[in-house]
């Protein structure tokens, strides 16, 4: 899959995630056109962060797709931990931040120990 097509996706799934929430109330949609437009952007993130350019390689793409993997982890951290001292700062937390912030890090020190203890 070449780049192009990759950046593309990513770029769809932008539009699509701004659409879904609306962040200026530009337009009003129906229940059924919401959740039309919720289950296609689940699909597309869902394509995008799990499918995508996932294919067997050698040491040098593992180790590119190692990094790639840190600076999402690192990037969704970071975003995270900003949305959640916002947030606080307002005295109005979306429970969904804490609970997808601590999910990220209990997989990753998860999977630390399982490989730390296979290896």
């Amino acid at each position: 899959m070449n780049n192009l097509l990759s950046f593309s996706i990513v770029g769809l799934m932008m539009v699509l995630l701004f659409t879904l929430t609306d962040p200026f109330m530009y337009w009003m949609p129906s229940a059924t056109q919401m959740i039309a437009l919720t289950i296609a952007t689940a699909l597309v993130c869902f394509w995008a962060g799990f499918i995508i350019r996932e294919g067997a390689g050698d040491e040098r793409e593992t180790v590119l797709r190692m990094h790639a993997g840190r600076a999402a982890f690192l990037s969704g951290v970071i975003v995270l931990t900003l949305a959640l001292v916002i947030q606080g700062l307002a005295h109005a937390i979306d429970p969904w931040i804490p609970a997808a912030l601590a999910v990220m890090v209990f997989a990753k020190l998860s999977a630390r120990w399982y490989s730390d203890r296979n290896s």
